[in-house]
């Protein structure tokens, strides 16, 4: 993650100021347009392909259609970054994430088992973020101030240091509530609502999160300053 260079003065930057750039800024840093494609299509397609080959064959074939079906189409979203010259970053990702989702499927042979890495990722990343907020190193803040070229020294500011925390542990509750939902579609076998819920919370509820983010700590920083 790239960090701002430092102001040639040290006149502060108002909030307001900077909140229009920092919330795309967030974005990317979370994750950005491209991981919905780069991680979102290749799950559609594996549903699809599982769902419509499984009316007509056996379960084991249609899963391995549907295999096939993921990984030729991240293969071509690589291809297709490549071709337009664009960063492989997130389709390179998506793609390691791609295949240890194909790994666990065709591991238990069950669809359902591709969604099963995507559910340990939350759980981990909501474990690593409420751990941060709870040991006064927020991630929310580390990330903020990076991308807003902030120096240390917000560290030492108790109300500002709260807010990261608190915002940290609101990130915490979204890699939660994803963990949870899956879960329990999961032990329902249901891999269409997997697929679905996996799009639904992806990016919809990382642009929500995002802007509740740096509403949050816009308002702390003006109450400090």
């Amino acid at each position: 993650m790239p960090e701002a260079a430092p102001p040639a003065t040290p006149a502060p930057v108002p909030p307001q100021a900077a909140e229009p750039a920092t919330r795309p800024a967030l974005v990317e840093a979370l994750g950005g347009k491209r991981g919905l494609i780069d991680s979102g299509l290749p799950a559609v397609v594996f549903v699809f392909v599982n769902s419509v080959v499984q009316a007509f064959t056996a379960r084991d074939t249609a899963l391995r259609a549907a295999l096939v079906g993921a990984v030729v189409t991240g293969v071509g979203i690589v291809v297709l970054r490549l071709v337009r010259k664009e960063t492989l970053q997130q389709a390179i990702s998506g793609f390691l994430g791609l295949a240890i989702a194909v790994f666990f499927a065709a591991r238990s042979g069950e669809a359902r088992g591709f969604f099963l890495p995507g559910i340990f990722i939350n759980i981990a990343y909501g474990t690593v973020f409420l751990g941060s907020a709870l040991l006064g190193r927020p991630i929310v803040g580390v990330i903020y101030a990076a991308v807003e070229g902030l120096d240390k020294r917000w560290r030492e500011d108790t109300r500002l240091r709260r807010a990261f925390a608190v915002a940290t542990i609101g990130w915490a509750v979204v890699f939660a509530s994803r963990a949870v939902v899956q879960s329990v579609l999961y032990v329902m076998d249901r891999p269409g609502l997997l697929a679905a819920a996996k799009l639904l919370m992806g990016w919809p509820l990382t642009i929500a999160a995002v802007a509740l983010t740096v509403a949050y700590v816009k308002r702390a920083r003006a109450r400090v300053s």
